[in-house]
Order: C-alpha cells, then structure tokens, then sequence
C-alpha cells in the first residue's frame, strides 16, 4: 500500500507540524494541509515542479521565473538559500523554498514549508524525523521488533509484536521518571537507544509492577537509580540533534 493511503485525517493537524517523509510527497496534500490550518516541512522531490517567483535571499532575482531543477548553484555552496516558489502542476501554490549546502553529496538539499520560522532552523528540524527511526532501531535491538520471528504460527507472531509494543510503552514511563531529575540539556541528550536497553534492564521490576498495584514506589525508585543512563554521556561535546534545535529557537 502506498504511504500516501495512510495519512491521517487532516482535520487533526490543526496547529500542529508534520515532518514528511518522501513517500507522502503530494501537491493536494500540503494544500489540504494548510486549509486545516496545519503545518509541514518536506525535502523537496527530485521531479518536483517548482518556479522560482520571489527571492528571499542567497540568490539573483534574476532566477525569477526560473524552475528549481534547471538551475545550477556550485558556487553558492555554503549559503543558505531561502526563496518563494509556485509548487506543483496543474494549480500551483505558493510555498517557502530553502537550500542547504551538503558537503557530502556536494549540492544543495531542499526543503518546502509553509512554517514561518527563521530559515536556519529548516535543517535542525528536519532532523527531528530521524528520531522516529531511531526508535524503531531502539526496539529492534532491545525489545525484539525484528523481521526475523523464530515462528510462523500466527498466534506467536502477533503476541510476540503486541509484547514488544507494551515494552515500547514502558520506554515513556522511563522516559518521563528519569526526566524528573535531570538538567534541561541532558533531557534533550536522551537515546531512545539508552531508554530500550535500561527497559530490559527494570523488566522484571514492569512485571512486579503488573502483578502487584502498590509496587510502583519501588519502580519508580529502580528508574531513578538508571537515570542517569538515558543520555548521552557525550552531549556536551557533540550536541544532540535536539539540542541544536533548542538552541537555534533560543529555547535555553
């Protein structure tokens, strides 16, 4: 099934931002989008269709009226390049345009948005997507969501996903108690990586704690004693992709 025929009804955006990935590209879709009053960000497709009709800042005004795919910008590598474009076919909408220069694909990478949000920001939020795959790599590796089920009877498959979603749950409660005592920077250094492996850790603390209703007290004090496992140990060398965020809105 296409990604597309899974999105969520629009009406529930309202205020809200979504972060696509590639597989929801759709002209109709962002309009939908900022008719319920919604937010999204996207990397632009490589056979998107898009004009340049005001620039911002980064380039010639004489590339108004120019398309995004046929235009060539090696030398303006480094600059960010911010732009309003007509996106799509048919009946084109109005929508912000900004590049970023990648060293390692040495070209620029480009995003579209209706977000009024100072361009430099466009990155470090697009980056947050990346979190959501980082949670898949955290129950894989710890809490046994794996293509490679060890059976083929249905039964066993299906309690084997539903299991390791509940311990995916247990991952919040982790994540919320440990929050508790920990500074602003170092909850923005926490790895779903660290939350699914300190999960294994307290499991049979989860199963007292489902078996015996006043045993959360005792759960709780076991969470604070991993608190400190959370984060990464090295976030103030190597900031976090949210902390980069953080400090790019002026949120600390």
């Amino acid at each position: 099934m296409n990604d597309r025929k899974c999105f969520p009804n629009v009406d529930w955006l309202k205020g809200k931002l979504i972060i696509f990935d590639l597989g929801y590209w759709d002209y109709s879709l962002f309009n939908e989008i900022v008719l319920a009053q919604g937010f999204f960000l996207s990397r632009v497709k490589v056979n998107a269709v898009i004009s340049i009709s005001e620039i911002v800042k980064g380039i010639s005004s004489e590339l108004i009226g120019e398309k995004l795919s046929s235009i060539h910008l090696k030398k303006r590598r480094g600059r960010i390049i911010e732009f309003f474009g007509e996106v799509g076919r048919k009946t084109p909408k109005r929508y912000r345009v900004i590049g970023f220069w990648n060293k390692e694909d040495r070209k620029y990478h480009w995003y579209v948005s209706n977000l009024e949000v100072n361009a430099s920001v466009i990155y470090s939020l697009y980056r947050i997507r990346w979190q959501i795959e980082l949670i898949f790599k955290g129950c894989k590796r710890s809490l046994n969501v794996d293509d490679k089920m060890t059976s083929n009877n249905d039964n066993i498959i299906e309690s084997l996903i539903l299991s390791s979603i509940i311990a995916s749950f247990a991952m919040h409660v982790v994540y919320s108690e440990s929050a508790k005592n920990l500074t602003n920077r170092q909850k923005l250094a926490i790895s779903f990586q660290r939350l699914s492996h300190v999960v294994i850790l307290l499991a049979r603390d989860f199963i007292k704690y489902l078996i015996l209703s006043n045993y959360f007290k005792k759960l709780n004090g076991r969470i604070k004693l991993f608190s400190r496992e959370v984060y990464e140990k090295n976030h103030k060398h190597r900031r976090t992709t949210l902390q980069i965020l953080a400090d790019d809105l002026g949120c600390i």
